[in-house]
C-alpha cells in the first residue's frame, strides 16, 4: 500500500477517533445540564406550591383578611400573588420542557456514538501507523519526522474546521430564534401597555399573562438554540490551536444571566421592555461571535492550504517523488 493511500486511511480514522471524543464530552456536558434542569423543575415546582398556598391564604376568611378587604388591600395583594403563581408556572413549564429537550439531544448523542466502534478502529490506526512508519524509514528517513508533524497539524486543522462550520450554523439558528422570541415579546408588550394604560385588573393581567404564557415557546427554542450554540463552541475552546481560540466566556456568561432572569421580569411592562433589549443585546453578541467564528474559519483555511504547500513540496523532491506517487 502507497503513502498516499495510508495517509488517507489514517486520516479517516482519526477523524471518527475526534468524532468519538467529542460525543463523549457531549454526552458528560449534558448529564451536568440535565442534573441542573431536574433540580430547577424541584425547586419550582415548590415555588410553585408554596406560592399557590399563600393565595389560598388570601382568599380564605379571616379576620386580618376582612380588615384588608375594607381597607382595599385584599385584592391588590390577591393579584400580586397571582401574578407570583404565573411567573412561577412560566418558570416551571420553561424547567421541564429543557429536561425534555436535553433528554433528547443525549438519547441522539449516544446513538451517533453507537454508530462508531473506537476499539476497531484504533486496532486499525494502530497497525496503519506502524505501516506508514515503516515505508517512511525504508523510502525516506530524512523526511519522516517532518512529514509526520504536518499530517498532524493538518488533521488538527480539519477537524478545526468542521467544528467551526458546526458553531456557525448553530449561531445562526440561535440568532433566528432570539429573531422570533424578540417579535412576540413585542406583541406581550402591547398587552402589558393596554394593562398599564387601564390600571391593571384582574381581566386585564390575565390577559397579559396569557400572552406571555404563548410567548414561552418561542423564548425556551431561542434558550436551547443558544445553549446548542454555547456546547459547539465549547468543543472548539477544547481545541488545541490557540492561535485559533475563539473566546465566549463572556458570551456563555451573559446568556445564563439573560435566562436566568427573564422569567422572573417580564411580569410587568417595563421589564418587558428590558427583556426585549437583552434579547437585542444576545443577538449582537450572537452576531458578534458569528464574525469571530468567520475570522478564525479563514486563518484555519489558510494555515490548512500552506500545510498543503509544504507537504508537497516535500513529497516533490527530486529525491523522494518516486516514493510518494498519488
Amino acid at each position: 500500500m502507497g503513502w498516499q493511500q495510508l495517509q488517507q486511511q489514517s486520516e479517516q480514522h482519526h477523524i471518527q477517533l475526534l468524532e468519538a471524543e467529542k460525543l463523549n464530552k457531549k454526552i458528560e456536558s449534558l448529564d451536568q445540564q440535565i442534573q441542573h434542569a431536574q433540580q430547577d423543575v424541584k425547586q419550582h415546582e415548590h415555588d410553585l406550591k408554596k406560592a399557590r398556598q399563600q393565595l389560598n391564604k388570601l382568599e380564605e376568611f379571616s379576620f386580618v383578611n376582612l380588615f384588608r378587604g375594607w381597607s382595599g388591600k385584599k385584592d391588590e395583594l390577591i393579584e400580586q400573588n397571582m401574578d407570583q403563581v404565573a411567573v412561577t408556572e412560566l418558570k416551571l413549564v420553561e424547567a421541564q420542557l429543557t429536561f425534555n429537550d436535553l433528554q433528547e439531544d443525549r438519547i441522539g448523542l449516544v446513538q451517533q456514538l453507537s454508530t462508531i466502534n473506537v476499539s476497531t478502529i484504533r486496532e486499525h490506526l494502530k497497525k496503519i501507523e506502524n505501516e506508514k512508519q515503516v515505508w517512511l524509514m525504508a523510502n525516506a528517513p530524512a523526511a519522516a519526522k517532518e512529514l509526520t508533524g504536518i499530517t498532524e497539524q493538518e488533521l488538527l486543522c480539519k477537524q478545526l474546521k468542521t467544528e467551526i462550520h458546526e458553531a456557525i450554523d448553530a449561531g445562526k439558528q440561535a440568532f433566528n430564534k432570539l429573531t422570533d422570541a424578540g417579535s412576540k415579546l413585542q406583541d406581550a408588550k402591547s398587552y402589558s401597555t393596554w394593562d398599564t394604560f387601564l390600571g391593571g385588573g384582574f381581566i386585564a393581567t390575565a390577559l397579559k399573562h396569557d400572552k406571555l404564557e404563548e410567548t414561552n415557546s418561542y423564548l425556551h427554542e431561542a434558550q436551547m438554540a443558544l445553549q446548542r450554540f454555547q456546547n459547539e463552541l465549547l468543543d472548539i475552546k477544547e481545541m488545541r490551536q490557540n492561535t485559533l481560540e475563539v473566546h465566549t466566556d463572556g458570551f456563555i456568561m451573559f446568556t445564563d444571566y439573560f435566562f436566568d432572569n427573564i422569567f422572573t421580569d417580564w411580569s410587568v411592562h417595563s421589564k418587558i421592555t428590558t427583556a426585549i433589549d437583552q434579547i437585542s443585546r444576545v443577538q449582537d453578541d450572537v452576531a458578534n461571535t458569528l464574525r469571530d467564528l468567520k475570522q478564525k474559519l479563514n486563518i484555519t483555511i489558510e494555515k490548512e492550504q500552506a500545510l498543503q504547500v509544504e507537504k508537497q513540496r516535500i513529497l516533490n523532491a527530486d529525491d523522494q517523488s518516486l516514493f510518494f506517487q498519488k
